[in-house]
């Protein structure tokens, strides 16, 4: 078979019954400049392989072997290494390993690194096993030959010269030593390790079993830990417990600690890598100068000669591996003058006596000082972003940052930079995560099988939906509470607060692998179903009649609210936002397009629109959005489009608002939707209102109005509004009293407080602008006090703005200036641009009545300046005619004409009420009843 053909066939044989995307399948074949055919090239040799009759698949994100895993050999010798990891018989275990090495007949070129590392480990794992079997002069030759093909693995070169040693052969063990410390000094430049020295001393010195230091090499930079290192280096011997995730470094510190103490320790010092207790007592037997003839064969025999060989002595033990305390406790020496540091990835109880150590991720300071010391410290001083988001990248697990640091060492060529951007890929993160014999997967895959099924379905599960935590209201719809408890216990879920759960980023993405491949399509897509669901059964009963251009067009399919309402709204909102919106991505990635969309719809009426979370409105719409395009559902499309163009409105960018609301207006009108095309008009029309088109906003409000009048007393309420707030604005006042009191009715009829309120508020701005203050101040008293009852704050900084601005018509200035400022300090907390700018310029104006002519020359510029970025050209005409009467009360008569001239051109396009009134400015000005327009 041709090179290319045969890589494409290895890449889909390893990921066998999984879709390969086509960028991934590119890449590996082809590299980070692939040709600019290479898309055509792939579909060419993808259809030779099918014409050889193998079952490669087309699916719409890639390419899929459907073939059974079982029938390609990484897989079966994956199977088998597994298998062997549970076994307790070492013969078994030994044997099984063997089978699946000779399952390996070479490693394809894309995968080479990855999976050499993979069939490393397991040769290392069967030498252990053989070794133990006092099968030393049987090894030899196989072991070389792994030596030949891997010849920097320093531990399989120490296991040759352990056989060797064993077998009588000091002089060729003493050779293989000379010859890796050549290899590394030569290809490395380095030293061989702290372990291999030591071992070659014991040959050398043929004193092995009277040393008896067993412990691996220490790590030359380790770092941090400085709270938990020095627990152990005070302490007195007895046992201690350090535990912790896959990966955080309890072995590392285990190290550390017992060669540190040393010295203190002179009996020995041994280390045990725990697979059963029973081999477990052997090694530490012989290691202690007990001959093979005198080890009894039963577990209790062993470990009642252990606390004897060791009584009286001072002895440091790493046991390192805990599974069970079953599995410790016969190893625990009776001497109290021992120390015995045990590592775990479990929280286990019913071990007396023993003081536990907890470690965690390291810290971010930490995790790019341990950079550091691999790497030196100018080359991480050259790129400390890059240091600082690979540590990021790498959830600050000191094993990852240990590889990545050792990628990094390997490659002189290689910038920060680019490991940033290959690490920045979910998909392939674990794969970059590899460097020799070090790998996250493989240290995870190790807790993972040794979890129950349903354990193990569990952890798939939480990797799956992708959510950086998983909250008590979710996982009560997925996942029973005991089996979470124990995944906290094998260290692969943390407790955060109550009843809350969080996976730290590189076991999510591990466990989510093993969904894809484990599960089914099917399954997966419906626990994220299920979980959209469990949100939308809380976030339902969360929502609230918005005053909005766009009301709630979704139905709840059929969700049923059934979780209690918290006791603080906004609080619970800002600690979940970024779940529900992570949600949102996850089932549209999925294809979820419906569900994904309505819960989206649902939170900008719970939470988005109400606080002006703009970015999150966004990011769930454009998510759900891309959903909808892949099904063709034109009414999603649509929906979703109007609630963009909303967005756009609350956030004052007019033009992009407009488009949106066009879009849908169009999907809405060919479907013959016209419900949908009604509340885009609503939408078209505020948008022409604000951008003073007061024509277009009239058709487009009144085709609302005409098209809702039968259906939705809201949707006209909000056509009402509209339609009453363009006839204020040119000066048709009985026309907008009229209006606006319909709109007023419509909204109590729709039961919606905030409609009310805004309506009662319009009504309160077409008396003020007539001169009617106390009128004009009955209806924005009630408005504001009926925004109090909504608790909607946004809103009640708009009904404060225009009391504050009645109470300065009628002189009242300080009331005026503190409902201002609680104004100004409400649009600021939620972003809201045009209310800023809004209240800010009623500040000017209170400044100018006050007689502080120079603060108002700066309040009302800084206002100029916003209405322009807004593009706003009432509010900019507005303004400017402030301006000129504050230029005229400094007696700056030229600078008054040029604003006043400006104003008055700005009117007259637009057709306002002002446009009438430009001739009685100059006669008004300076007296502050000039103030009583608009």
């Amino acid at each position: 078979m041709p090179p290319k053909p045969a890589q494409i066939l290895a890449v889909l044989a390893v990921e066998c019954g999984k879709i390969v995307p086509v960028e991934r399948l590119i890449d590996l074949i082809w590299g980070e400049e692939p040709p600019p055919q290479a898309r055509k090239s792939l579909q060419v040799h993808i259809s030779s392989l099918r014409r050889t009759g193998l079952p490669v698949e087309h699916r719409a994100a890639g390419y899929v072997l459907n073939a059974d895993p079982e029938s390609v050999d990484l897989h079966a010798f994956r199977k088998r290494v597994a298998q062997a990891a549970d076994e307790a018989d070492l013969k078994v275990r030994a044997e099984t390993l063997n089978e699946a090495l000779q399952l390996w007949r070479g490693t394809p070129v894309v995968f080479a690194q990855t999976l050499d590392v993979q069939r490393l480990a397991a040769a290392e794992q069967w030498v252990d096993a053989e070794l133990a079997l006092g099968r030393h002069a049987e090894l030899i030759d196989r072991l070389g030959s792994f030596v030949a093909e891997y010849p920097l693995a320093e531990r399989l070169r120490g296991q040759l010269m352990t056989a060797l040693a064993r077998a009588g052969r000091r002089a060729d063990a003493m050779r293989v030593f000379r010859e890796t410390r050549k290899v590394l000094v030569d290809e490395l430049g380095v030293e061989p390790g702290e372990q291999l020295q030591q071992l070659y001393r014991d040959v050398l010195e043929g004193a092995r079993d009277s040393r008896r230091n067993y412990l691996p090499r220490d790590a030359g930079d380790f770092t941090g830990r400085d709270k938990e290192l020095s627990r152990l280096l005070d302490s007195d011997g007895g046992v201690w417990w350090i535990e912790g995730p896959a990966g955080v470094g309890k072995s590392a510190l285990a190290v550390h600690a017992a060669h540190r103490l040393a010295d203190r320790y002179p009996d020995g010092q041994l280390f045990v890598d725990l697979h059963t207790p029973s081999g477990a007592l052997d090694a530490l037997l012989r290691a202690m100068d007990v001959p093979s003839e005198r080890i009894p064969e039963s577990p209790e025999e062993r470990a009642a000669l252990w606390r004897a060989t060791v009584g009286g002595r001072r002895v440091v033990i790493v046991l390192d591996g805990v599974t069970s305390v079953a599995q410790v406790r016969p190893l625990l020496p009776g001497s109290p003058g021992c120390l015995t540091l045990i590592t775990s990835r479990s929280r286990l109880c019913g071990l007396e006596g023993v003081r536990r150590i907890p470690l965690d991720v390291l810290s971010s300071d930490e995790a790019v000082t341990l950079l550091k010391r691999i790497l030196g410290d100018d080359r991480v001083a050259t790129e400390p972003d890059q240091a600082n988001e690979v540590a990021r990248l790498c959830g600050y697990l000191p094993l990852a940052v240990r590889i990545t640091g050792a990628r990094l060492a390997g490659r002189a060529h290689w910038p920060v930079s680019k490991l940033v951007r290959r690490l920045s890929d979910e998909r392939s993160r674990l794969d970059e995560l590899v460097a020799d014999d070090l790998a996250v997967r493989s240290s995870l895959e190790l807790t993972y099988r040794a979890l129950d099924d349903n354990v193990r379905a569990a952890y798939r599960i939480f990797g799956f939906l992708g959510l950086p935590e998983v909250p008590s209201y979710l996982w009560m719809h997925l996942l029973d509470e005991d089996v979470l408890d124990q995944l906290v216990d094998a260290r692969l879920l943390d407790v955060i607060g109550s009843a809350r759960y969080r996976m730290h980023e590189l076991v999510r993405l591990h466990a989510r692998e093993l969904a894809e491949a484990e599960d089914p399509q099917q399954d997966r897509e419906d626990l994220v179903r299920r979980a959209v669901v469990a949100a939308l059964s809380t976030v339902d009963g969360l929502t609230e009649q918005l005053f909005l251009a766009v009301p709630r067009m979704q139905d709840s399919l059929g969700i049923v609210t059934t979780a209690a309402r918290p006791a603080d709204k906004d609080a619970w909102f800002a600690r979940e936002e970024s779940l529900l919106v992570k949600l949102v991505e996850r089932a549209a990635e999925l294809g979820l397009a419906e569900i994904a969309s309505q819960l989206a719809e649902v939170l900008v009426f719970a939470w988005f629109g109400l606080r002006n979370r703009y970015e999150a409105w966004e990011r769930t719409h454009t998510a759900a959005l891309e959903a909808v395009w892949r099904t063709g559902d034109l009414r999603l499309e649509a929906v979703l489009r109007c609630s963009l163009g909303q967005m756009h409105y609350k956030r004052d960018n007019l033009a992009d608002a407009r488009a949106w609301f066009e879009t849908a207006k169009t999907l809405f009108v060919n479907l013959g939707d016209k419900h949908g095309e009604a509340v885009s008009m609503n939408g078209i029309g505020m948008v022409c209102r604000d951008l003073g088109e007061y024509p277009c906003a009239l058709e487009a409000l009144g085709r609302a109005r005409e098209l809702l009048e039968a259906t939705d007393p809201e949707g006209v309420a909000h056509a009402l509004y509209g339609i009453g707030s363009v006839e204020r604005e040119l000066g048709d006042d009985e026309g907008a009293l009229a209006t606006l009191g319909l709109a007023e009715a419509a909204y109590r009829e729709a039961r919606s407080r905030r409609g009310e309120a805004l309506a009662a508020r319009g009504i309160g701005l077409v008396h003020r602008a007539r001169g009617e203050l106390d009128l004009a101040e009955e209806h924005i008293v009630r408005a504001h006090e009926m925004v109090a009852g909504t608790g909607d704050e946004l809103l009640g900084c708009y009904t404060a703005q225009a009391w504050a601005k009645v109470l300065l018509r009628k002189g009242s200035f300080d009331p005026a200036e503190k409902l201002l400022h609680a104004a100004l300090y409400g649009c600021r907390d939620v972003g809201d641009r045009f209310g800023e700018a809004l209240v800010w310029r009623t500040l000017g104006e209170w400044r100018l009545a006050s007689g502080d002519y120079s603060g108002a020359l700066v309040v009302l510029t800084d206002a100029l300046a916003s209405w322009t970025d807004l593009g706003l050209p009432l509010w900019r005409a507005r303004t400017l005619r402030d301006l000129g009467a504050v230029h005229a009360c400094r007696g700056d008569g030229p600078g008054a004409d040029r604003c006043w001239d400006e104003a008055a051109g700005l009117f007259a396009r637009l057709g306002t009420r002002e446009s009438g009134e430009v001739l009685q400015w100059p006669a008004q000005w300076p007296s502050v009843g000039g103030l009583a327009i608009s």
